[in-house]
């Protein structure tokens, strides 16, 4: 799912996040915001293109040591459609 999700995105944002925003989850992935509601237990990371906020949402998982990444999307109906995915 969020290989569609990026790659519904314009190839030069498809290249900024696969260098900034996953490198960042990479390597700091407790440093996203937890999400509230529904989505509790969820992190998000936040970033901007083009005056488009984007946000990447994921869990970070303490036993093997990595982030699943769950939704990829501008801030427009983000959360409705993260409701519908998890």
């Amino acid at each position: 799912s969020v290989e569609k999700d990026i790659g519904k995105l314009p190839r030069q944002l498809q290249k900024i996040i696969a260098s900034e925003p996953l490198e960042s989850i990479k390597s700091e992935p407790h440093r996203g915001k937890f999400l509230r509601g529904k989505s509790r237990g969820l992190r998000k990371y936040t970033f901007f293109y083009k005056g488009t906020e984007y946000r990447i949402v994921y869990r970070v998982s303490e036993t093997a040591k990595s982030a699943i990444l769950i939704m990829v999307g501008s801030r427009e109906n983000f959360y409705e459609r993260l409701e519908r995915r998890i």
